[in-house]
């Protein structure tokens, strides 16, 4: 007997409305996309098929509650420049958890060098395309009207 209150109740509002053919394709294509890329990110932790589940789950339940197709790519490509731009922080991390190994010196002196800074801004200039093209996505009918066009 569920009151109104209840996990089941709470999760079932999913389900009020439906997608059709296409965009729950779409939905599935998207959250399958992005549980590679966080497999691929947390790979070195050992972790890759969890990693993919949770998202992959995650992302198809978030992007299935938007209304329409423009909202579901927006989200996907937001997600998506999340995951480009964590990507140096979870290569940091490995390499911090590993630092007891031979030919790894200071995490510190590793972490702060030139060419981990250079990379981790390399990763955040990608993650900004994404995340621009889905801003655009969005708002362009107020960026077009901004710009006078």
């Amino acid at each position: 007997m569920a009151t109104s209150d209840s996990p089941l109740d709470r999760v079932l509002p999913l389900f009020d409305h439906t997608h059709d053919t296409a965009t729950t394709a779409l939905v599935v294509g998207v959250a399958t996309l992005l549980a590679v890329v966080a497999s691929w990110v947390v790979a070195d932790f050992g972790v890759r098929f969890p990693a993919f589940a949770v998202t992959a789950i995650g992302a198809a339940y978030w992007l299935y509650r938007l209304e329409t197709r423009r909202e579901i790519v927006a989200g996907g490509l937001y997600m998506l420049a999340a995951l480009i731009a964590l990507t140096p922080v979870a290569m940091e991390l490995h390499v911090l958890t590993v630092t007891g190994m031979e030919g790894v010196g200071s995490p510190a002196q590793h972490v702060l060098a030139i060419s981990d800074l250079l990379l981790t801004l390399l990763f955040w200039v990608v993650a900004a395309v994404p995340a621009v093209a889905a801003y655009l996505l969005q708002n362009g009918d107020a960026v077009r009207a901004r710009l006078g066009r």
